[in-house]
């Protein structure tokens, strides 16, 4: 979870109120937050729970949503107007980093905590939302020194040079890449790319290689800079918004005034060839009023739906029988009025809610597949196998292309703010490769398994998906053979009162000619093989590695 540093009279500046640390952690809960004590400096660290909310990875979110709650919202006018800058795209940009998006910030009075916390949350944005820069990387300019428009270009990396920032010499991008700190960090962003992008402005002059390091020049802002430029490049343009927009808030709640710059591409866009940022996102939810009272037990009446959620940031219009919520502009987390619903409860206070016990007695019993779960668990235990706790929501590229099956259907979130959690596993195996290739310094043989559920991507399912109970075990080490696994597979079946049929079978992520499915019955209940020598590659691990997966469900 993101954990931030908060400067307390900074802090109190821009809530308008001094908080001791007993109010500022009873305050926390509004935005899902724990306060962490202080460092060596006096400052506040706070961990913020909730990854889907990067408006509050800054002391400027998390003051914003403490005024929306006293009732003192604003309301920012500059997410309309004409823009006053121009961003112009090359069309070769579409299938290297496609989207840029930029705004101007006038005004603005750079202090050296000020600068500090705006360093601070373009890294959280950028490591954190942006995927360490992959999805989304940002820079910050001085706007005085740049003459629009802007050009987004893409060149060859022998073609252009720049000073960057910590350098004192010009180096061609070839160079940065290959030699510069954040080339070495990045560069594997741009690999294999015979063109890179490059932002120059209309006099030529150089303001960075995104994502990888701004230009010396335009790029090196310093307390006392008042007009800033402020870009963005990402691989989905509604990323790039949301980020642009937060980032517009936190500095317009510090005295800037926002102007809008255009960037006009030469393909086609989800928001159009000519996009004006910030802007707002379309986020609305339709909620009946009957909902909050189902879902929470208690009535809620339509005034106290619409008070208690304007004041917790959002826009609320209310017909008599359903609301009509819009959130925020740096918030794109709604996806169900379930988080409407979640909303109101947090922003009226869970302690003003009266605890119940429950009216019904009953006596509880473990699910037979729990169950049968457990029995599996004893058994794995008793050959010696070591049991891990897996997230189910992984990257998808740890469960598609490290699996050499990057077309793999999978159920994703619609709203990613982190990659790294960005689809539901279909599969355990890519969980404990993953492990392995954490493991390589511990003594072998490395013999570990994982029971827990999947989600697999169904068209027939009421939901598109359906989920299921795998068990998945891995064996590795320098001389790790199919028959040592096999013999484990096969006293598994005998205590769980089952006969494995083996079936030569073609699976990407095993070795053709070393890998079974396993047949209960004539159905396919699993697979057993050798995993294929670039999965292992791409995990990093450097012995050989055999794995079985059963799907538990069908063998109950």
């Amino acid at each position: 979870m993101p954990t931030i540093t908060i400067d307390p009279n900074d802090f109190a500046e821009l809530l308008g109120q001094r908080l001791d640390e007993a109010e500022l952690e009873r305050q926390l809960d509004l935005v899902k937050g724990e306060f962490k004590g202080r460092d060596e400096a006096g400052n506040f660290r706070v961990e913020l729970n909730d990854t889907n909310r990067p408006d509050l990875w800054s002391a400027e979110g998390i003051a914003r949503q403490l005024r929306a709650a006293r009732g003192r919202r604003r309301d920012y006018s500059f997410f309309q107007g004409s823009p006053v800058g121009e961003i112009r795209v090359e069309s070769a940009l579409a299938d290297i980093r496609p989207f840029v998006g930029a705004f101007a910030a006038r005004g603005l009075r750079v202090t050296e905590k000020s600068l500090i916390g705006l360093i601070q949350t373009q890294e959280k944005l950028a490591e954190n939302f942006g995927r360490a820069r992959r999805d989304v990387a940002i820079g910050v300019y001085n706007l005085g020194r740049i003459t629009f428009p802007v050009h987004y270009r893409a060149v060859r990396p022998v073609e252009h040079r720049y000073t960057p920032l910590g350098c004192d010499e010009p180096m061609s991008l070839e160079a940065i890449l290959q030699r510069h700190p954040k080339g070495v960090q990045y560069g594997g962003i741009l690999a294999g790319r015979e063109r890179v992008p490059l932002l120059v402005d209309a006099a030529g002059l150089t303001l960075s290689m995104p994502p990888i390091i701004n230009s010396r020049e335009l790029g090196e802002v310093v307390p006392g800079d008042a007009n800033l430029f402020v870009e963005a490049t990402a691989t989905n343009l509604f990323s790039l918004v949301l980020a642009l927009n937060i980032l517009a808030c936190d500095l317009a709640d510090r005295g800037a005034r926002i102007e809008r710059i255009r960037t006009v591409y030469p393909y086609d866009t989800p928001l159009g060839r000519e996009v004006d940022l910030p802007r707002q996102l379309d986020r609305a939810i339709q909620i009946p009023l009957a909902e909050f009272s189902r879902l929470l037990g208690v009535p809620v009446q339509g005034v106290e739906a619409d008070r208690v959620l304007e004041h917790y940031g959002c826009e609320v219009s209310f017909d008599g029988e359903r609301l009509l919520v819009q959130p925020p502009p740096t918030r794109a987390d709604y996806l169900h009025p379930v988080d409407v619903v979640e909303d109101f409860a947090i922003a009226r206070g869970y302690e003003t809610f009266e605890p119940r016990l429950p009216r019904d007695f009953t006596i509880g019993r473990l699910d037979v597949r729990s169950a049968y779960e457990d029995a599996v668990r004893r058994i794995m235990v008793g050959l010696g196998f070591e049991e891990l706790f897996s997230n189910i929501l992984t990257s998808r590229s740890s469960l598609a292309d490290a699996l050499r099956c990057p077309e793999q259907p999978l159920v994703e979130v619609a709203n990613v703010m982190n990659e790294n959690y960005a689809a539901l596993r279909h599969l355990i195996l890519p969980c404990l490769l993953a492990a392995e290739g954490q493991s390589a310094t511990a003594a072998y043989p490395h013999r570990l398994f994982e029971t827990g559920e999947v989600a697999v991507f169904d068209d027939a399912a009421p939901h598109g998906s359906r989920t299921e109970v795998h068990l998945c075990a891995l064996l590795a080490h320098p001389q790790a053979t199919l028959s040592e696994l096999h013999a484990d597979l096969e006293f598994l079946a005998q205590e769980l009162g089952r006969e494995f049929e083996l079936v030569e079978t073609m699976r990407p992520e095993l070795i053709g000619g070393r890998a079974a499915a396993v047949r209960l019955s004539g159905r396919e209940v699993g697979f057993f093989g050798e995993v294929h020598p670039e999965v292992l590659e791409r995990f990093a691990i450097g012995v050989p590695a055999v794995a079985f997966e059963l799907f538990l469900d069908r063998m109950m």
